[in-house]
């Protein structure tokens, strides 16, 4: 997750603004779509894993672990998607910044599990 999350913050979000506002709900659309169907699984996978292995081996460094991916689903769901959903009627340059920094806040997360991971 961290390249797709790497590439959508350094390319894609910053390409919405050349998008032309005629086509820029079509796109979106299609965009969102797209990735939900390889974003959606791998962070199902993800979080069920998480849960899993605090649940067999309810240590720190699981729960860290944990709480990096209930974090990552948070601001996924409760601002990335509802950003989404605004943008998708049309392109908003304030929108599409708050995208960016959230992003890079949930990159940073991602990377940081990783780092974690590493440890154990």
């Amino acid at each position: 997750m961290i390249g797709v999350s790497i590439v959508t913050q350094f390319v894609t979000y910053p390409s919405f603004k050349f998008i032309h506002i005629k086509e820029f709900s079509k796109f979106h659309k299609g965009y969102t779509r797209k990735m939900l169907f390889i974003v959606g699984p791998i962070m199902s996978i993800e979080f069920l894993s998480a849960v899993f292995l605090l649940y067999i081996n309810a240590n720190l460094h699981f729960f860290i672990q944990f709480g990096l991916v209930s974090l990552i689903w948070m601001l996924t769901f409760f601002l990335i998607v509802p950003i989404h959903n605004k943008l998708e009627n049309q392109f908003n340059n304030k929108l599409n910044k708050k995208l960016i920094k959230f992003n890079g806040i949930r990159t940073l997360l991602w990377i940081i599990k990783l780092i974690f991971l590493c440890i154990i």
